[in-house]
């Protein structure tokens, strides 16, 4: 029963199959063998090619998602199976086939939904800089400077908790530590030009609050960090879109990501907003297109409290030196 929720790609495309009224219907030929895990070579009993192309979606019940056609030859066909439809059958089976025209529309529909929601801001999309595997770090060049990550959507903090590495051989391990904000590109170039003015203070116990711009493809910070400096990357990042090529053999195709993990509801709503819009149902797309705003609208308030609530807790900030700290006169 757990396969009826949408938690791949296949499920998105047979729950909206289901809801726009895309009946399937079932082939002459049946399906007499299935190797593979992920991945599934069925071998039918007779040639598919002329009934099954690359794209279609095909199944075994109209209860379980249906799963992505990615090769047909004469004698197999090979389908993604991440909720493993195809495993522990009673062979042989018959093969049941979502209409190509519905199917087409669908996987159409999810792009312009991702189009839409390619800037969304969930908390499944947050960098990770403290992941003890793969965190999400910028390392600077001879220049100071760092290449923009591929899948950065927009900064939110960078930070720099260890020491530098151009600091003289005397500086202890004790500070500063460095917040990188954000700031104009314009600005940061007119910094960046007056920045060996400046005195690098260290052996200080004390967070320093530094700036950073987008300068073409790389980030520019200043003070100059100095050549091959970690700095923690704390970004919103990019989430891949369903159905695209990933080259792994185990995988080939994107069946889930982030959104699809956390928010399967905006991508229901929004792909039956778009699916509407293209076949000219406009009360239809309207109505689904409120339902997606309302449901992400109840993220986005809780986000932005997240946000205004969590800040700085103490009597006095860092960023704001006091010389009456924790006095009260």
């Amino acid at each position: 029963m757990s396969a009826q929720f949408i938690q791949s790609a296949n499920s998105l495309v047979s729950r909206i199959a289901q809801w726009v009224g895309a009946i399937p219907s079932a082939l002459s030929i049946t399906v007499t063998s299935v190797v593979g895990s992920t991945t599934k070579v069925l071998t039918t009993s007779a040639n598919p090619s002329t009934l099954i192309l690359p794209g279609d979606f095909i199944g075994v019940s109209t209860m379980l998602p249906y799963t992505a056609v990615l090769q047909v030859s004469s004698t197999e066909i090979t389908v993604s199976d991440p909720d493993g439809i195809w495993a522990n059958l009673s062979l042989p089976a018959t093969i049941l086939k979502l209409p190509s025209q519905s199917s087409m529309e669908i996987m159409t529909s999810i792009q312009l939904a991702e189009m839409r929601m390619r800037v969304i801001e969930l908390p499944a999309l947050r960098s990770d800089p403290y992941d003890p595997t793969h965190p999400s770090i910028l390392t600077t060049d001879s220049q100071g400077m760092a290449d923009i990550p591929i899948d950065m959507n927009w900064p939110i903090l960078f930070f720099q908790d260890t020491q530098p590495q151009n600091q003289p051989p005397n500086a202890t391990n004790v500070g500063p530590w460095i917040i990188y904000d954000r700031v104009g590109d314009r600005e940061i170039i007119r910094r960046r030009m007056i920045d060996q003015l400046y005195i690098r203070p260290f052996g200080v116990p004390r967070v320093i609050r530094a700036s950073f711009s987008e300068v073409g493809g790389r980030y520019v910070f200043t003070p100059n960090p100095g050549t091959n400096v970690t700095i923690k990357a704390y970004y919103q990042r990019a989430f891949p879109f369903l159905f695209g090529v990933t080259g792994e053999a185990l995988t080939p195709i994107v069946q889930t990501n982030q959104v699809l993990a956390s928010f399967p509801e905006g991508y229901l709503y929004a792909t039956l907003s778009a699916y509407y819009d293209k076949n000219k149902n406009i009360s239809e797309s309207q109505k689904w297109d409120a339902r997606f705003e309302a449901a992400y609208g109840l993220i986005e308030d809780q986000n932005f409290k997240d946000k205004w609530r969590g800040g700085d807790q103490h009597l006095t900030s860092e960023f704001q030196p006091r010389s009456y700290r924790y006095s009260f006169k």
